[in-house]
């Protein structure tokens, strides 16, 4: 009895195991958790970023890495949801939280706690093959997978023995599909046309809220038709929100309050602000109105982290 009732824990710990990594797993897949890199991150300091706003850009730079991190937790997740690779699946769900856990810890994510109870549950889950996976990796024979049942019930044995694939089936792509339609598959919308980093060029109105700007940022990476926008002023603050081109030639900035502090991740719009907008020669960039006559010109040095090629041919390192 106590056996059976073991096996039931043992199932229900899989069960949630697998629901978790497929939730992480999916919104790193489609990109969806850590986001890309955007030209509006372009003007924020290295000293100015909190630890997780430096692991979340550094996974956003490279979408490949995210994706590769993300199959692998969808990966254990399936597994674990067929009772014949189950002890597979925990393997790999140790490797892919221990992971977690250990950049969590060490970025201080919130969510460290929670990572480290998944690379347990994973733990857990492969005591009934420890053995076997020793054996193999001092390359014994291992034999058959440890395989426990809830009940030993003909009735009971039968139907599980299709229903329980079916529903991991089910649950498998369900969840993907269910991911894949909020991202729209990965599909962006186009770059706005004012996309780019700028820097503030001389004369005119050029002050927000009794601050003159230096340096602006529109991100390339717009969903909904809204994308991130940051500004920097001639004091040194930052600031960003988001922004939306309108079909009649004008801007819909939406800013946050000033970087300050321990700011958390939810934050209340302090700013709105209305702008017509002109692309002039040299992609120039004319802003007007709410009180700001502003005149922009690229900023290429800014860009450099986004338009720096790649060379598979060994050529100067370029460390800056």
């Amino acid at each position: 009895m106590l056996t059976r009732v073991l096996w039931g824990g043992h199932w229900l710990l899989r069960i949630w195991l697998a629901g978790y990594l497929l939730v992480y797993g999916w919104s790193k897949v489609f990109l969806m958790q850590m986001g890309y890199a955007d030209y509006s991150d372009a003007l924020i300091q290295y000293g100015e970023m909190s630890p997780m706003g430096l692991l979340w850009r550094f996974m956003g730079f490279s979408p490949v890495v995210q994706f590769l991190a993300g199959a692998a937790e969808v990966t254990a997740a399936i597994l674990l949801l067929f009772r014949r690779t189950a002890w597979l699946g925990a393997a790999l769900a140790v490797v892919d939280m221990s992971v977690v856990f250990l950049l969590n810890l060490t970025f201080d994510v919130p969510v460290k706690q929670l990572a480290g109870m998944m690379a347990l549950a994973g733990l857990i889950l492969l005591i009934p093959n420890l053995v076997r996976l020793g054996r193999f990796l001092i390359g014994l024979p291992t034999g058959a997978p440890v395989q426990g049942r809830i009940s030993d019930n003909r009735i009971f044995v039968a139907i599980t023995k299709w229903t329980s694939p079916l529903l991991a089936v089910v649950l498998i792509v369900g969840s993907g599909v269910a991911f894949g339609l909020r991202t729209n598959w990965g599909q962006l919308d186009p770059a706005p046309v004012v996309a780019g980093v700028y820097r503030a060029d001389d004369g005119g109105q050029r002050t927000v809220d009794s601050a003159e700007i230096t340096q602006m940022a529109f991100g390339q990476i717009a969903v909904g038709g809204k994308a991130r926008v940051a500004i920097r002023f001639a004091d040194g603050s930052f600031q960003d929100g988001s922004y939306q081109v309108k079909d009649d030639g004008s801007l819909a900035l939406s800013l946050y309050p000033k970087l300050a502090g321990d700011q958390g991740l939810v934050r209340d719009v302090s700013t709105r602000m209305g702008l017509r907008y002109d692309l002039g020669d040299q992609g120039r960039l004319r802003l007007t109105g709410d009180g700001l006559d502003l005149t922009l010109v690229p900023d290429p040095e800014r860009r450099y982290l986004y338009d720096r090629d790649f060379s598979w041919a060994p050529r100067e390192a370029i460390h800056r």
